[in-house]
């Protein structure tokens, strides 16, 4: 059970010292963010030439074969900086597969990657892309160590979404909270993606659920105990919330359904939903809907400069002297914070 591998992941500082990781200070990032988004960031010069000496690596979330702009300005962004377009680098996982089902293709394009330069990588994965990332990390945490500088998790579903529960049968009904118009959208929503499921398409849905997805976190963090010191300290969560209001139509009757049933959400995942409590540092919550960060066209109507922001806080979180080295044994807390186990259990 969960509790279980908390109070044996706690213990494991104790058998070796994680080695020296950067922090980042969650309120430095913000204060990157919100000056980035406002167009007022200046970043440095010496930042900028830290920022070359990393490879990045985007990973991509679910229906991402629909999605041909997906993360398209944020690497225009990261080459404005000075980054050479040979040093980004895109996965895509299959959106029609597990997480499972993906692990092998995702861990030979990590591999792939790592073989083009000896660089540290800086991986920037968002929605279902970040759960497949912080997978690979935590099943191969040799790699993470010597390879990898930093995670950055963008509005992962780590605890499922009830999206997902509502298509699978699993959540609850819609009902009159929930404004008629959206309701109705939200409904034909469900008959579409049930008709995609029975033709085999977007199989990778069912690892969305919120009991599927606790499943598959216990399972894995259980099995990867040793795992946990090494990748917590490299992982960042940047989550997000804001009003069904602020989004496109579609998303805008999910969010109606999430804020009822599930609390503040991006449009797609609830907040509570967006990261792991057991391990790594939740850097902002931003005002962001689900692809205001990571996609332009029709599936959001952020400007461009939230994309831009996210990268330039990135860029300063990894090349400012603010994300200080930690020491191994701070390292070690930051990976496996577990003082107080019963404040680790989700409620919903």
């Amino acid at each position: 059970m969960l509790g279980a591998t908390l109070i044996l992941a706690g213990l494991l500082p104790l058998f070796g010292e994680a080695p020296a990781h950067r922090a980042v200070d969650p309120s430095a990032f913000e204060r990157w963010f919100e000056a980035a988004r406002q167009g007022q960031l200046q970043i440095p010069a010496e930042v900028e030439r830290e920022a070359t000496r990393y490879r990045y690596v985007f990973v991509a979330g679910f229906w991402n074969e629909r999605m041909p702009t997906y993360f398209t300005q944020n690497a225009q962004e990261l080459r404005a900086l000075g980054v050479p377009r040979d040093a980004i680098h895109f996965v895509y996982p299959s959106s029609h597969k597990s997480i499972e089902e993906n692990a092998d293709a995702v861990r030979g394009q990590f591999l792939e990657i790592a073989e083009a330069g000896p660089e540290p990588l800086v991986v920037i994965a968002h929605s279902r892309g970040a759960c497949e990332a912080l997978a690979f990390a935590l099943e191969n945490p040799e790699f993470v160590r010597t390879r990898i500088l930093a995670l950055f998790l963008v509005q992962g579903p780590f605890g499922g979404t009830g999206v997902a529960d509502y298509v699978a049968g699993e959540g609850p009904s819609m009902d009159r909270r929930i404004p008629l118009r959206y309701r109705a959208i939200a409904t034909l929503l469900d008959r579409l993606e049930k008709t995609k499921l029975k033709r085999g398409k977007h199989g990778g849905l069912a690892d969305l659920t919120h009991q599927a997805s606790e499943n598959f976190w216990e399972q894995i963090l259980e099995k990867h105990l040793s795992a946990i010191p090494i990748v917590g300290p490299k992982t960042f969560y940047v989550t997000s919330e804001t009003s069904p209001s602020h989004l496109r139509l579609f998303k805008r009757a999910t969010a109606w359904y999430l804020q009822t049933f599930s609390g503040p959400n991006d449009g797609v995942v609830a907040l509570e939903d967006q990261s792991l409590p057991v391990l790594g540092t939740v850097l902002a919550v931003l005002d962001a809907g689900h692809s205001d960060l990571t996609n332009r066209g029709p599936s959001t109507r952020a400007p461009r400069r939230l994309r831009r922001a996210l990268i330039q806080g990135i860029v300063m979180a990894v090349g400012s002297s603010e994300a200080r080295p930690l020491t191994d044994a701070h390292a070690a807390r930051v990976g496996a914070p577990f003082d107080d186990l019963p404040q680790v259990q989700r409620t919903r």
